[in-house]
């Protein structure tokens, strides 16, 4: 692709790219999500620092970065190379804390303006310390069409440091890479040489500090090197160790170099290439990169699946257990057990049938607060299997947001139990009475018998509720018995509704109230789902990625 001036159409589809990019989250410990987050970070970094503002103004100055290890000389060159001292050299490490931006007066607005490579980085009129910042150094002895940036050291001791010369080099149109005659050969020239060819930024070299007597030697050793790694075509060159001049390098021993600056500056053809050369290998990378963020992303949704099943287990485990409690007639016990027997005493029961006592109320609140405690304990069991197994999953701050409570406390009526309450008054009203007796029992309203349905459901017995495994207590003779409040309960049920249809009524009452407790719980885990979701995890954001990429490249 060959950039003449800022395409709408093209600019639109990186613009949406970057969108993609950078929308989703990765919160979740899944399967390499170190790396995804890493590339993630480093390729919108990368759409932001460079490609998306040089596609804007493919016109403006060359970025030369000049890069490379510490203490290898980068600020003298730069400095010879203007002629002023314009970045910090000396012996104390690091000496670049911040990029210096040496450019041309007349290149001012393109390297100031909304365009500029880097916008995000500060602009500073004079010395600072701030890694994200340029040190804004105009000389006319940078020939216009080209800027020349030392960067922070790549291998610098401070992190901040190394993170803004790899940024700078990442947002370089081009690289000058200084290495010296006795470090050439060491890891990191090395590595930046690998990283430029992968993603096909134009390089020169310098070999710095060359002993005058080694010179021929050390730049024919240089070039062997290079020709046996492919990169035979780059242009080196030498600087031999000389005395330094008011801190500056002797001006002839860098007429070739300067040479080289020029050409670039002055040639709109080879200023062309060069920024066509990083914009098309930047192009030609992103199928890789967006394809192992792709990948990150999938495995994020992949993992917040095993978190939402995890999360629906845990409830569905102790939905089951509330099952097996109202199967077995245990949803009454303890305390509110003995007050309830105290309720159907001969001599207190009438109260629940009599016009204007409070014992119909009495009891509804003592038989769902009841219901509730079970409720309470079972939903708190279920949050906290699910904290455990989603704290090895999250990071701290995303537990912290993705946790919730058990969604319900002791004492606390859910509304699901309030609504099965009331669903049993409106079932009594709908059922004819079976037997004029009965009438005694209704004269005061629906509140007591309904009631007494609900403690026949939560006592169990004689078909109370759907055959289930039920837990019972054995006479001597072997048979089950029945706990004394639940024949109670249920004698008082026989008396009120008659046997028949006091086990219709509780078989109705009973498949209700699983149902009840069906939709609770689906709510409390749903709860987890809403938390997970809230963090940002999207089943289709590898595939939304993708796609956008796909539409970057039909626009180029």
């Amino acid at each position: 692709m060959t950039i003449t001036g800022p395409d709408a159409d093209l600019l639109g589809a990186v613009g949406a790219l970057r969108e993609s990019v950078a929308a989703p989250r990765l919160p979740l410990a899944a399967d390499g999500v170190v790396a995804t987050r890493r590339i993630q970070a480093e390729l919108v970094r990368r759409l932001d620092d460079y490609l998306i503002p040089r596609l804007r103004r493919p016109d403006g100055p060359v970025h030369i970065v000049v890069g490379g290890s510490t203490g290898v000389g980068k600020s003298t060159l730069v400095n010879s190379l203007v002629r002023q001292e314009v970045s910090k050299a000396g012996v104390l490490r690091p000496t670049t804390r911040s990029a210096v931006l040496c450019v041309n007066p007349a290149e001012i607005a393109a390297v100031t303006g909304p365009e500029r490579l880097l916008p995000a980085f500060l602009r500073a009129p004079g010395p600072t310390e701030r890694p994200d910042a340029f040190t804004l150094a105009p000389h006319p002895a940078i020939p216009a069409g080209v800027a020349l940036v030392d960067a922070p050291d790549v291998n610098s001791v401070v992190a901040a440091n190394r993170d803004a010369g790899e940024r700078l080099l990442g947002a370089a149109d081009a690289w000058l890479l200084v290495t010296t005659a006795e470090r050439y050969a060491d890891a990191v020239p090395w590595r930046l040489l690998q990283a430029a060819r992968e993603r096909r930024v134009t390089v020169a070299i310098v070999l710095n500090r060359v002993p005058p007597e080694s010179l021929q030697d050390v730049r024919e050793a240089g070039q062997a090197l290079l020709a046996v790694n492919g990169l035979g075509d780059l242009p080196l060159f030498t600087v031999p160790e000389s005395v330094l001049t008011g801190g500056l390098l002797p001006e002839y021993l860098l007429d070739p170099l300067m040479t080289w600056l020029r050409s670039t500056a002055h040639d709109p053809t080879m200023r062309q290439a060069t920024i066509a050369a990083t914009v098309n290998g930047m192009f030609d990378d992103l199928p890789r990169r967006l394809g192992a963020v792709a990948e990150g992303l999938a495995a994020q949704a992949d993992a917040a699946d095993r978190l939402r099943t995890q999360a629906d287990l845990a409830y569905a485990a102790e939905r089951a257990s509330l099952h097996d409690a109202v199967a077995q007639g245990e949803l009454l016990r303890g305390t509110p057990l003995l007050e309830w027997q105290a309720m159907i005493a001969p001599d207190r029961a009438p109260a629940l049938f009599t016009a204007g006592d409070q014992a119909p109320e009495t009891a509804r609140r003592l038989l769902l607060g009841s219901a509730a405690d079970q409720v309470a304990a079972a939903a708190s069991r279920a949050a906290e299997q699910v904290a455990a197994a989603w704290r090895e999953a999250l990071a701290e701050q995303d537990a912290a947001e993705a946790l919730v409570s058990a969604g319900t406390r002791a004492g606390a009526v859910p509304p699901e139990l309030d609504e099965w309450a009331e669903s049993l008054l409106d079932l009594l009203a709908r059922e004819p009475h079976r037997k004029r007796s009965d009438a005694q029992f209704f004269a005061a309203g629906r509140g007591g018998p309904a009631a007494l349905l609900a403690a026949v459901v939560f006592t169990g017995r004689r078909g109370a509720s759907p055959p289930r495994r039920r837990r019972a207590l054995r006479s001597a003779s072997g048979e089950p018995a029945v706990h004394p409040v639940a024949a109670a309960t249920r004698r008082l049920a026989d008396a009120v509704f008659g046997p028949d249809e006091a086990d219709r009524l509780a078989e109705l009452a009973a498949t209700s109230l699983d149902t009840a407790l069906g939709a609770l719980f689906d709510r409390l885990a749903f709860r987890h789902h809403r938390a997970l979701s809230d963090l940002g995890v999207e089943a289709g954001a590898g595939k939304a990625l993708l796609e956008a990429g796909q539409a970057v490249q039909r626009a180029r």
